[in-house]
Formats: structure tokens, sequence, C-alpha cells
């Protein structure tokens, strides 16, 4: 063993280091050698020693280079980040050769910077692989001065920084993602401040509320937010405080740039800043044409509400298993039976005679399957029937809903009793008056009036109007007309006045 191989074996057994496999010995011996002819021998051997052990169990890559630029020590770190299997592959090398083009420029003025001030922190450079490839590396580097205070060699502590960088491109690509997501959000996003002011506004409110997002940045939230609802808004955005995990939708109006109030319907998290404290996040979205559409809703409901109640005929809508979905109170006084009786009874349950229920059953069959019925549109004479079991006339006119899904049907039921009774009467003092007109036709001296007209001077002398004597006859008001002009003509009378006194003077009338 030579004096300095026994001098670098002593400073690693003083180091408590076993001398680990490496390189073939002619490569070990010159490595060695140029570092112990670098520090000097003893009495710096164990300082050499201790040095060696930090460099060689450091995860970082470290590499000393003489002032003439080349590697004169390296660990086995910074062998692996240059693509080399052996420390030894390093040495000799240039430190230059390992710098990629684009960064010689920006190296050369470091290293010269190295020499004036000492050393240099944590800068960034690309080096080179043995193999081509490229490794984005971080490296602080430090000049090692003899005893004038001049720079002997420089030793340089590099660390991959491609894992970091690869984080940090991930973090700006999904910082990325998130900014475009939100930029083109149909929704409005709006970062506060716990005192409102705005600190972040998406580009969103400018197709909303009308102004550019820029404009919104430092104003305060509450001057575009709706005084009675900025209660609402303050509370949700204190609970937050209180509750940071709290997600809360509050319905609120927001100010338009034009001066008018959109609604908005919005929800917000508070989260928490180390640095500057918490801040919240609202999103918003614009609900106007759906408050405005559920308004008109609300209205056409309380409208059709009134009309239901309010409405002289029985009105009843079913389904298409002829199932009844509405019955209004005029139904309710109609066929005796409570609106929640009838919701949901079949219509041939309830108001339809056995007698009829096949053809209403047959009627919804063929409408389902031809969308043609005979009785829809129409206003038809049919026989309904009540819960005490009579059977009466009425009047029903059905008219169909088409929906996406099955069709419903609404029905307006009049009852004809009345109707039928006041006809049956008009009919009978219609036969009455005719009679009475036959007789005095057959005694003579009615001024050679019609059999018509002399039934129409009967009801003139009572005072009826054209209106009612058209509607006793069942003619028109213009034939009624017609008729008392020709029978004044004829009685040489000047007014129906006259001619009625006549007649009932003559006995023509009675």
């Amino acid at each position: 063993m030579s004096g300095t191989e026994g001098a670098t074996h002593r400073a690693g057994s003083a180091a408590g280091i076993e001398e680990r496999p490496g390189p073939p010995k002619p490569d070990v011996e010159r490595r060695e050698a140029t570092f112990v002819e670098l520090l000097g021998e003893s009495p710096f051997e164990w300082a050499a020693a201790l040095y060696r052990s930090i460099v060689d169990t450091s995860p970082d890559a470290i590499t000393v280079i003489g002032v003439n630029g080349k590697v004169i020590l390296c660990n086995q770190p910074a062998a692996s980040l240059h693509g080399f299997a052996r420390v030894d592959e390093m040495i000799g090398r240039s430190a230059w050769q390992f710098v990629a083009p684009e960064d010689l420029e920006r190296a050369t003025a470091d290293f010269q910077r190295t020499v004036e001030v000492g050393s240099i922190r944590n800068v960034a450079y690309t080096l080179l692989r043995a193999d081509g490839g490229r490794v984005p590396v971080e490296v602080s580097a430090s000049a090692i001065l003899d005893a004038e205070r001049q720079p002997r060699a420089f030793i340089g502590v590099v660390r991959d920084i491609t894992e970091r960088e690869q984080a940090e491109e991930a973090l700006r690509q999904s910082e990325e993602y998130f900014r475009r997501l939100i930029e083109n959000a149909p929704d409005l996003i709006t970062v506060i401040e716990p005192t409102g002011e705005i600190r972040y506004q998406s580009p969103s409110i400018e197709r909303i509320l009308g102004y550019r997002a820029e404009e919104m940045i430092g104003s305060n939230v509450w001057q575009i937010i709706h005084p009675e609802d900025a209660r609402a808004v303050g509370e949700a955005i204190a609970r937050g405080l209180l509750e940071p995990a709290m997600f809360e939708l509050v319905v609120f109006r927001a100010l338009h740039k034009d001066g008018n109030w959109r609604y908005l319907e919005g929800s917000g998290r508070v989260l928490r800043d180390v640095a500057s404290g918490p801040y919240g996040i609202i999103n918003s979205r614009d609900i106007t044409d759906r408050v405005m559409a559920e308004r008109a809703l609300e209205d056409s409901e309380r409208r059709k509400a009134a009309i239901l109640e309010t409405a002289l005929d029985a009105i009843i809508t079913i389904n298409h298993d002829t199932k009844v979905l509405e019955f209004n109170p005029a139904a309710e006084a109609m066929f005796g039976r409570t609106a929640a009786e009838a919701i949901g009874k079949r219509l041939d349950e309830l108001i339809v005679p056995p007698s009829l229920g096949g053809r209403l059953r047959g009627g919804m069959e063929r409408y389902l399957t031809t969308r043609d019925g005979p009785l829809l549109g129409k206003r038809v004479e049919l026989t309904a029937l009540r819960a005490d079991g009579i059977e009466f006339p009425v009047e029903i006119a059905i008219v169909p809903i088409h929906r996406e899904s099955q069709p419903i049907f609404t029905g307006h039921v009049r009852d004809l009793t009345e109707r039928r009774r006041w006809e049956e009467e008009l009919q009978q003092a219609r036969e009455e008056l005719e009679s009475k007109v036959e007789g005095r036709m057959e005694k003579g001296g009615t001024y050679g009036l019609t059999f018509r007209e002399l039934t129409v001077l009967h009801l003139v002398s009572r005072g009826k109007a054209d209106k009612e004597i058209a509607v006793t006859l069942g003619i028109s008001s213009q034939t009624v007309n017609k008729h008392v002009a020709r029978i004044l003509h004829k009685m040489g009378a000047s007014s129906r006045t006259e001619a009625g006194v006549r007649a009932i003077k003559d006995g023509i009338v009675e």
C-alpha cells in the first residue's frame, strides 16, 4: 500500500466508514490521490474522510470541479443524474459538457459570480445526460478557497427537480383547467372578503348583469344586492363562517347595470386562507325567467281556481282512465258529492247512469286509438246521475287537453232540469194561446189578421216586448217586428198600445 493509499484508508477507518465496492482500483487511486492532493494529507485527512462520507451519503448530486472546469470528485447520485453507471465515468470530464446549450452563457456568468462572491444559491438549469436526455435541476455552488483566499476548486450541490416541475406543471394545468372552466361557466362565480369586497368575479357577469368582470374587482357585493334580500344573504354568509362546511341555497335579487333587478339563486362556501383569513366563494345562477314563469303559473292557478270556484256550470276534469282529477263546487252541488269523494273515482262510478257506462268507455278507447271522439268539442245533451240515484238531463261539452303523456279531458256540465221545465211550461202556454187564437178565428171580426198575427196581437195586448214574444213563439225578434207592423197597418192603429186597447175593446183578445 502506498503512503497515499494508507492515508486514505486510515481516514476512512477513523470516520468509521467502510470502503464500499467501487470502480476498478486504478480509477479509485486516481480519484483519491487527486482529492488528497487538493486538500493535503495530514493533518486534514480526518476532515477529508468526513467530507467524503457526507458526499457519498447525500441524496443530492454533489460534484467538485477544478478551476479549469473539470470534474475531480462526485458522488453516485451525480453520476446517476447524468446517466453514468459509475462515479469514475464522470471524473476528468468538463462540467460544461453537462450544461444544456441554452444555459451555457448563463452558467458561465454564474461561475464567474461564484469566483467573485463565493457562492450561488438555487439557480435553475437544464443539464444533459449521457444518453442525450435533459434533466431540470436546481444548483447551489460554493468556491473552495486556499490559505490566500483564492479559489482552488468549486463544489456544487445539484438537486433533480423533475418531479417538482412535473408537480408544478400539473398544478399549472389544473389551475388553467379550472380557470377556463370558471371563465366559461354559465353561472356567476364570485370570491368575496368578509367585508363583501369582491376579490374575483367570473366573466359571465357581463352576460347576466351587464357589468365587466374587471370593473367589479374591489367593489362591494352589497352594492348590487337588493336591500330587502341583503339580510338573508348576510345571514347565510355568517352561518358559513361558523360552519365552514355549510352549503346553503339562497334566492336574492341583484341589480343589473341597466337598472333592473334580476333574480339569482346562489350557494356559497366559506374557506380559510392561512395568510389572508376567511373568504367566501359564491356560485350564482340567473333564475329570473324561472321566477317569472313560476309567478305566471301561480297567477294562472289562482285564476283557474277562481273560475272553478265561481263557475255556474259543473267543471270536471278526468284522465284517460276516466278518473276524476278536478271537481268544482258547482259539480258538488249538481251531483250531490264532495270533491274529496269524487277525485280519484271513475266517472262511470259517479255521475254516468249504468245504461251509458259502456258508451263512455268505448268512446274513450276510440279516442285514445284514433284521436277522434264524436262528443269532443260539441255541446251534447245526455242523462246524468245524482248521488241519490235520480237521473236528470244535462248539456255537456268536453275538450281534450293534449300533453306529452296521456291526454286529460275537461267537461263543462249544465243542468237542464230547469230549462226543460221552463220549455214545457212555455210549450203549454203556447198551445193554450194558439187554442184561444183558433177559437177567435172561427168567430171572425179580426181585421183580416192571420193566425200568427193574431197570436202576436194577443201577446202585444199583454204588454210583451218583441224579444219576449219571440221567445214565447220560437221565432226571431225581427219576425215579430214585421208581424207587429202588419197588425198596425191592418187595424189602422198608430201604436202598439192603440192596437192592444182596440183588440181588447173589440173582444179580439181576452
